[in-house]
């Protein structure tokens, strides 16, 4: 099968891409810099360019029959107006043109996150649940309408709701793990908030299953379901690493450093995967401790 990832020279896309490979799958992955990790393996192919902007790229969305959307400028930045416009413009325009350039038939696996519940503290969410408020909520909010306007064009959509990816070298791990080696982590501002997470070996499986699934479609949750609270997660990854965790980082302090973003980092999101769930999809790592010990520990 023919599958095109964009902006699939990331930290997920990058694994995405290496499992479908291994399953004997034609993998073509856009990005800016064309670099990737597997440039030499069979079957696969990297196409630079900027998918915001429309161009011969869409000639291999229009061929493949899968296309996995990741594209996106990080939202681990500093913001201000034009860096907030380049979140949300970038994944609009990417969206657009993958759109546009689909055929009938197609698969459209498009990403998107958690966000979109906005702070809702311990309510428990499901997919079918309204989206909330804030920066990254409408951004998810337009995002998935963007992706969701390809079931028109006869594409079976499924729009993924990721929630904090754990995984070797990047994610939600990537910049916790020094901190925690050095014995200075700890709860985020009350700790009280719902941290929904899911293990990357999860979620690339949760994404080949859904691949598969001819009547899966809209919104899916991509968390383990044992959420946790960040204290509770803090306390985990700290006892995991065998290194105290003994302070707490006040709110001003995260707002000092992050500004905005700051209180986007510790909104409470009580998610859970009742899709996957109700379709039969049977996570390897759905508690914290195990999901952390085999990725820190290979057990």
């Amino acid at each position: 099968m023919n599958v095109l990832i964009t902006g699939g020279t990331g930290f997920i896309g990058t694994v995405v891409a290496t499992r479908l490979l291994s399953e004997g799958h034609e993998v073509a992955v856009t990005g800016r810099s064309g670099l990737s990790s597997l440039i030499g393996r069979d079957r696969f192919r990297t196409i630079t360019c900027d998918t915001t902007v429309s161009g011969t790229w869409q000639e291999e969305v229009a061929r493949s029959a899968v296309v996995i959307n990741l594209a996106g400028r990080t939202i681990f930045t500093r913001w201000n107006e034009a860096k907030k416009a380049d979140i949300l413009e970038g994944r609009l325009l990417t969206t657009e043109n993958v759109v546009n350039a689909m055929s009938t038939g197609a698969v459209l696996l498009s990403a998107s996150a958690v966000g979109f519940y906005g702070d809702r503290g311990d309510t428990l969410l499901a997919e079918e649940d309204a989206g909330g408020d804030g920066f990254l909520a409408d951004v998810c909010k337009r995002w998935e309408a963007e992706a969701m306007a390809a079931s028109a064009k006869g594409v079976r959509v499924v729009i993924m709701r990721f929630g904090g990816v754990l995984g070797q070298g990047g994610g939600a791990l990537g910049a916790m793990l020094t901190p925690y080696k050095m014995g200075l982590g700890g709860p985020l501002a009350s700790g009280e908030q719902w941290f929904p997470w899911i293990h990357m070996d999860d979620l690339v499986t949760a994404l080949i299953f859904l691949m598969g699934h001819d009547s899966a479609e809209g919104p899916v949750n991509f968390c383990a379901p044992y959420v946790v609270r960040n204290k509770e997660f803090s306390k985990t990854l700290a006892a995991v690493l065998g290194r105290p965790a003994p302070f707490t980082v006040p709110l001003f302090a995260l707002r000092m450093a992050m500004g905005e973003l700051a209180d986007e980092i510790i909104a409470s999101q009580r998610v859970v995967p009742e899709k996957l769930s109700s379709w039969g999809f049977s996570f390897a790592y759905p508690s914290l401790e195990g999901a952390l010990k085999n990725i820190l520990q290979g057990e």
